[in-house]
């Protein structure tokens, strides 16, 4: 397949290069007491954690009913703004700002930063092979209406 292929496992985080997450999925990032957050992760930029703040304390709502984009100035697009926000200390999840501390995935996320077109081509091929996989259904399995739960 053309361009640099990547693992299914880590293929799984490149898909947050749209969509967005509840507060609460990253709170680990934060420290909460007395209704105030607090950043307590140094991997994060901290103009970034501010804006986190800013959002996930916005009008008193609970951190469950507010969501932020996972990627941040492009999150409608599947772009690769995504790996350039991750360079720069703005990965939302902690499970994307890790990819950076490793120097395999480091150096795909450097990689895909520089090029959209390698990005593509990369997610492509991984896609590919995702779908050749097999979905299980009925007993073995259920495709989820909503990712966060399961069918009812």
């Amino acid at each position: 397949m053309p361009g640099t292929s990547f693992s299914l496992a880590e293929a799984k985080h490149w898909g947050h290069t749209i969509g967005s997450a509840h507060c609460n999925t990253f709170r680990e990032r934060f420290q909460v007491a007395n209704g105030s957050m607090t950043p307590v992760d140094a991997s994060m930029n901290a103009d970034y954690a501010n804006e986190l703040i800013r959002a996930c304390s916005a009008n008193g709502a609970a951190p469950a009913a507010v969501a932020v984009d996972c990627d941040s100035g492009s999150a409608s697009a599947f772009d690769n703004r995504y790996f350039a926000n991750l360079l720069e200390g703005r990965g939302l999840l902690r499970t994307d700002a890790v990819l950076v501390q490793n120097a395999t995935t480091r150096a795909k996320v450097e990689e895909f930063a520089r090029s959209q077109e390698g990005f593509f081509a990369s997610w492509a091929g991984s896609y590919a092979r995702l779908t050749s996989l097999g979905v299980k259904t009925g007993a073995d399995g259920e495709i989820r209406r909503t990712c966060s739960s399961v069918n009812g």
